[in-house]
């Protein structure tokens, strides 16, 4: 959902779709992709109040809406290096890296909030297999790591 259509509540920014002079102001006002988010308040075509520890930011609806956030439910971020075979997550969003190679995980199904379980991992520990919407896949661990994750 975009941050310009979030209610009141705590979010997880999953990913910024914005100009790259507006995404490093974005960035400098400490919103990153993987960070939780408060919502403080939603005023519709007016903006939005964000909360981030202490402070409050206040962003205008345009640039809300280049925001893209998940409901958060409290859980760390991690990696798939910090899962163990037989650990469920959610796909909390990926990480910046090569273009080609995340939009092919998302059409292999892991889009932001899709569940997973981390089925086996390789003796070396590359590459590992999950199991996402009733598919078996292994993915190399350096391409593994694009994934940010929450335990289940």
């Amino acid at each position: 959902m975009q941050l310009s259509d979030a209610q009141p509540g705590s979010y997880r920014v999953i990913a910024m779709r914005a100009p790259n002079d507006l995404a490093q102001k974005l960035s400098d006002l400490g919103l990153h992709i993987g960070d939780p988010i408060t919502v403080v308040s939603s005023q519709g075509v007016n903006g939005v109040v964000i909360g981030r520890g202490d402070a409050r930011v206040a962003l205008d609806h345009d640039s809300a809406a280049m925001v893209r956030v998940l409901p958060f439910s409290g859980g760390d971020v991690l990696g798939i290096a910090d899962l163990k075979p037989g650990d469920k997550a959610r796909v909390a969003g990926l990480k910046k890296g090569d273009r080609d190679y995340r939009q092919r995980l998302m059409a292999m199904g892991l889009t932001p909030d899709a569940e997973f379980a981390l089925t086996r991992i390789a003796p070396l520990g590359d590459p590992v297999e999950i199991a996402v919407r009733g598919s078996a896949l292994s993915l190399r661990k350096g391409e593994a790591e694009l994934l940010m994750v929450e335990r289940v």
